[in-house]
């Protein structure tokens, strides 16, 4: 629109009102790169060429596609990417003798690999061969901290989970969907990455024996809405106001949003305003911009933002979330427990949770680790659902602030502190004899 349009729509008597459309991210972790991106970055200096090989673990199956990321240094400017041929091998460049770090990545399905300080020589093969597949048993911080919750399904606590779509999974109880992205059909709620069915399990999945992998609230009613469009993957601000929007007609207690953005965005700001006004807990991940400041919607007054908590004995050694251990802060209750290296941080952190190498449910009944705020977010989430089901005074209450208030507190005063400081953790981590 023109300038003098926007102000017209604007005017102090129109019923309409033009704002720009901000497109928001999943908060995936900043090294990650493009596919696009150029095999080796540019080097002032002579290059050595050298060849990464990748073996699965015990089956030493050459794992083809695996996304390698080499630094020479601490910075990004002396740095190669490859992929992964069907031998297992990448070749690239890098200056000098030595990588400062190595990030080993073959997708959600296994744990990956991380290395520091190896050293290269011209036409040298470095191999990694302990790459694990992730299994539905695998531990993980979420199972070692939540082994058994206590959620009542009967209660009826419905979880809306606004991100990639939902499912298909038989662990999920996906009692309703709706797709809000501008151009595809209102009916197409299934997940098309993956993210929005690992959050959803998280909050939620049954845990189907022998092979299903329990939520913190096994059963709980979950809605997906579908905002993030797989051609941009972005999701507008118009289709997550919708989102939010059917949510609260259809009677959702806590919504779910593991997304993110730098900059402010008043449409996204009121609706999570407009939902706490309708009775419903708003959590969101806090972003994984690497200790920066924490992204919007988490930032936004009324919403519940969670930074991301983990544990070195929780994942295989050197696999791919060990790249996210950081140190200070340190913990006063555990000193394996970190807040993740990804994580942003501030006055606005609500809550911590796990969210470093987290099992939890993929599309088509399959299983893989995530690392990020996007998990911490729905361990909170199902927290919150299994405190809330026990609590029928404040689930009947009228669905207005005083209720998003109440549930709000609920989850606060039955939080344990783990010493890393409110910027960090907020009111602490949900307490797991509690929840």
């Amino acid at each position: 629109m023109a300038d003098a349009a926007v102000i017209a729509v604007n005017g102090p008597t129109s019923p309409l009102r033009a704002v720009p459309v901000v497109e928001y991210s999943l908060p995936a972790a900043e090294f990650t790169p493009s596919r696009s991106a150029a095999t080796t970055e540019a080097a002032p200096v002579a290059t050595t060429n050298f060849v990464v090989e990748c073996l699965e673990f015990e089956t030493r199956r050459p794992l083809a596609d695996v996304r390698i990321d080499a630094f020479g240094d601490a910075s990004e400017e002396q740095r190669a990417i490859g992929f992964t041929d069907a031998t297992g091998r990448v070749s690239l460049n890098l200056p000098g003798s030595t990588i400062d770090r190595l990030y080993v990545d073959p997708g959600h399905g296994h744990w990956g690999a991380y290395r520091t300080r190896l050293l290269i020589a011209a036409g040298g093969v470095i191999t990694i061969d302990g790459i694990q597949p992730v299994r539905p048993s695998d531990p993980d911080y979420v199972r070692m901290c939540y082994g058994s919750t206590r959620f009542v399904a009967g209660t009826g606590v419905t979880i809306g989970v606004i991100d990639t779509g939902v499912g298909p999974h038989r662990d999920i109880n996906l009692v309703d969907g709706r797709n809000t992205v501008t151009g595809e059909p209102r009916d197409l709620i299934s997940d098309w990455l993956g993210h929005g069915t690992h959050v959803a399990g998280l909050i939620g999945s049954s845990g189907t024996q022998p092979t299903g992998r329990r939520g913190i609230a096994p059963k709980a009613r979950i809605i997906g809405y579908r905002v993030f469009n797989p051609q941009t993957k972005t999701a507008s601000n118009y289709a997550i106001l919708k989102a939010m929007i059917f949510a609260a007609e259809q009677k959702c207690d806590i919504l779910n949003l593991s997304l993110a953005q730098r900059v402010r965005d008043v449409v996204v700001e009121e609706a999570v305003a407009d939902a706490r006004n309708q009775g419903m807990l708003v959590i969101v991940a806090a972003g994984n911009n690497g200790r920066q400041s924490v992204s919007f919607p988490a930032a936004y007054a009324g919403a519940t933002a969670i930074s991301a908590l983990g544990n070195e004995k929780s994942f295989p050694p050197q696999s791919l979330p060990a790249a996210d251990i950081a140190r200070p802060p340190g913990s006063e209750s555990n000193p394996d427990e970190f807040i993740a290296q990804f994580s942003n941080f501030g006055r606005e952190i609500a809550l911590t949770a796990p969210g470093v190498g987290i099992v939890s449910t993929l599309p088509n009944d399959t299983f893989g680790m995530f690392s990020g705020t996007s998990m911490a977010a729905p361990v909170v989430a199902g927290a919150a659902a299994c405190l809330l089901s026990r609590n029928p005074s404040v689930f009947e209450m009228a669905r207005d602030r005083a209720r998003s208030d109440a549930i709000e507190r609920q989850l606060q005063v039955h939080c344990i502190k783990r010493g890393f400081g409110a910027d960090f953790e907020g009111f602490g981590m949900p307490d797991p004899n509690e929840v």
